[in-house]
């Protein structure tokens, strides 16, 4: 144990990279899907991509872990036959697991910008996109997947394979020339925006992290010839491991960071919204409690107008009665001739004037 963390072991270093890489995923694809959810209710077919992306995401961490667990990281002089022979299998599961996950990211985020514009154009590229994914991804996992003659396909220590170092090659480039379609995808979309300069910058960084994922392929690409040509695989591969651990994190991160709320919300204020949801559910349900609420002060307003209007009405109108009533027993002596003279008392106060009998017969 004294020597695992200077050098001698590499397994600590994958292991906790491992690790690490998949909880950041997981947390991306969690937020991507919990943001969807909560602003549009429903999920559409490049969630279901980034959902298979993770779940092989996750499967081809365990293989690694697995890996590590049974020597690799170690120098090949520490690990035992039996034990090559079961890092070998667990690198051969999840470099086929790495390759798919990948595609299905990539597939995911193409969809995602193909269901942001309705231009013919634009949805052409991006099916054209997907369909050159799909190919490549079969291309490139039936390749890996045999390698090396049967039934040993795992074997890459023996010497009935193909020309490893070249497909190792064919697999990066290709694999940097998807990316950068996808990039283009993204700047030519970005490009027939009619908005203002800095927003489309805005709107560009979206898909401009993609870069990160070229970069870590292209770190790929130059140590191909290194690992091919070592004497110490289960030591020297442990940085390609580690780089394409780190390339499919960033893959799966990147398919998710244009969908978080910032994000959407840039999109639909610049004309861009994605398809096969509908925006106007959750804008009608908001007018619609916000006109309710609108109605129900608006009524109590007219309400208690109603209320201030009608109670000096009421007022005048029995002053009215009492005036006439007193004109109509203005020689009565009797307690309700009281009650009116009180009454119409009340109402000389208010300002109104009493018609007596000697005015009337004037």
């Amino acid at each position: 144990m004294g020597t695992r963390f200077k050098g001698d072991n590499n397994d600590p270093a994958v292991n906790v990279t491992n690790w690490v890489l998949l909880v950041t995923a997981i947390l991306s694809v969690f937020a991507r899907l919990g943001t969807k959810f909560r602003i549009f209710h429903k999920f559409t077919s490049d969630d279901v991509a980034i959902i298979a992306s993770l779940v092989l995401c996750v499967v081809q961490s365990i293989c690694v872990s697995m890996a590590v667990g049974s020597g690799y990281g170690k120098h090949l002089k520490e690990v035992t036959l039996p034990e090559f022979d079961t890092v070998m299998k667990y690198l051969y599961a999840s470099s086929i697991l790495y390759l798919a996950s990948i595609c299905a990211s990539k597939i995911s985020l193409v969809l995602f910008m193909r269901n942001l514009t309705q231009t013919a154009n634009d949805r052409f590229f991006g099916l054209f996109l997907a369909i050159a994914i799909g190919v490549w991804a079969v291309v490139s996992i039936f390749g890996t997947a045999f390698q090396c003659s049967v039934p040993g396909t795992w074997n890459f220590w023996s010497n009935n394979c193909f020309d490893l170092a070249a497909w190792r090659y064919f697999v990066c480039a290709s694999n940097i020339v998807t990316e950068i379609l996808i990039l283009a995808q993204g700047i030519l979309l970005t490009h027939r925006v009619q908005t203002s300069l800095t927003k489309r910058l805005l709107i560009t960084s979206l898909f401009l992290p993609r870069v990160l994922v070229i970069g870590t392929v292209l770190a790929e690409l130059i140590l191909t010839r290194r690992i091919t040509e070592t004497t110490d695989p289960t030591y020297e591969m442990c940085v390609v491991t580690i780089l394409q651990m780190l390339t499919q994190c960033l893959s799966v991160v990147t398919a998710c960071w244009g969908q978080l709320k910032p994000f959407l919300t840039w999109l639909k204020s610049n004309g861009l919204r994605i398809q096969d949801v509908d925006y106007m559910t959750n804008a009608y349900n908001s007018n619609y409690a916000q006109s309710e609420g609108r109605s129900q002060t608006q009524s109590k307003a007219r309400d208690s107008r109603y209320q201030s209007q009608k109670g000096p009405a009421l007022s005048r109108s029995k002053s009215n009665q009492i005036l006439v009533t007193k004109n109509w027993e203005v020689d009565s002596q009797s307690s309700q001739a009281d009650i009116i003279q009180e009454s119409g008392a009340w109402a000389d106060a208010e300002g109104t004037r009493n018609v007596s009998p000697e005015n009337l017969n004037h």
